[in-house]
């Protein structure tokens, strides 16, 4: 049996409207009666809906988080980082999964805003133009997590994907490669337009030659990866960079399937750097980025905009200092990376 603010109310002798000023903290209750109803609270085990609550103050203390897929490690991973300031500030989460579909994003989105969050964290590997015009007009605040949304509406928490990719192509030039592959998921998305930004100006400096085929588009995970190294043979590849994890590891196994050395005649490394490049044997290189850091700080910049909107909102007095850091932060923080030499890098 569930119990509800109806059922508190009854048993404490009180309106429901007492129970709502005692769950919310508001001041203008008399004390023993505000001891009363959290004893009756205690007793029945009621449990106030976070929903609820938002009703009357418009402030549910709930962040709603798109994943682009439930299962992706690097996603639990920011999910673990958003979880750990988010119980520190009292917030609750609701995790929706949009299966990278825009259409399920779209929902997602109406979902929550019925659900009144007080913020959003979105985790897509890209935001569509009506979803980005959808959440400027419903004036919730967004948080991009390991994203780019190229819109100064929105605030994005990343590394610098552009120059990491610049850092680890010259790095590999130097070390006299030159047929250097990229793998990208796809062509339109910020961030894998800052990738091969940074590909290329590595080249140029380097003055290598850039071969449009050495760019190979449409991987992300393991099973779409399948053919890809035939792809990699084909162009005579002697070192692969990928976006993602499941990619390199695709690529590491049909190498070592056919009896290539690694990292003698292919070298492999990964922009991504979850888990699981951990648990490979070889263990693949990768340029580290702090993904739990980057859900933390995605959601303490989303603490920050809600209590700033909040202050508006009741005429308060703003925090001076709060507003000129999200400034100076907007619309992009980027937070440190390295490149890691594992086994699959000489």
């Amino acid at each position: 049996m569930t119990i509800t603010i109806y059922d508190v109310a009854k048993e404490a002798k009180v309106s429901m409207a007492t129970v709502s000023r005692v769950v919310n903290n508001n001041p203008n209750v008399k004390e023993d009666t505000r001891l009363r109803v959290q004893e009756v609270i205690k007793k029945l085990r009621y449990t106030p809906n976070a929903v609820a609550r938002g009703l009357a103050s418009k402030k549910t203390t709930t962040i709603g988080i798109v994943l682009p897929d439930i299962a992706d490690l690097s996603s639990a991973e920011v999910v673990s980082g958003i979880e750990s300031v988010a119980n520190m500030y009292k917030y609750n989460i609701i995790l929706a999964n949009s299966c990278d579909d825009k259409e399920i994003e779209k929902n997602i989105f109406a979902s929550f805003v019925s659900k009144q969050v007080d913020g959003i964290i979105y985790l897509g590997h890209s935001l569509s133009e009506s979803s980005k015009n959808y959440l400027k007009d419903i004036k919730i605040p967004v948080v991009l997590a390991g994203n780019l949304g190229n819109d100064s509406e929105f605030y994005a928490v990343n590394i610098d994907y552009e120059k990491a990719a610049y850092d680890i192509t010259k790095e590999f030039i130097k070390k006299g490669s030159k047929n250097i592959s990229l793998v990208i998921d796809r062509y339109e998305s910020q961030k894998t337009q800052r990738i091969i930004k940074g590909y290329k100006e590595a080249l140029a400096k380097e003055k290598v030659e850039f071969k449009p085929q050495h760019i190979i588009d449409g991987y992300r995970t393991y099973k779409e990866s399948n053919r890809l190294y035939k792809t990699i043979t084909n162009i005579e590849a002697d070192v692969v960079i990928t976006m993602f994890d499941e990619v390199a590891l695709a690529v590491m196994h049909q190498a070592l399937d056919t009896g290539m050395s690694i990292p003698g005649e292919l070298e492999i490394i990964s922009l991504e750097n979850t888990k699981l490049l951990d648990m490979t044997r070889p263990k693949i290189s990768s340029i580290f980025q702090p993904i739990f850091d980057i859900g933390a700080v995605s959601m303490r910049i989303l603490t920050k905009i809600i209590d700033i909107e909040k202050a508006k909102h009741k005429g308060e007095e703003i925090d001076e200092e709060e507003l000129e850091e999200l400034k100076i932060q907007k619309n992009e923080m980027n937070l440190p990376y390295r490149i890691i030499h594992r086994q699959t890098t000489k």
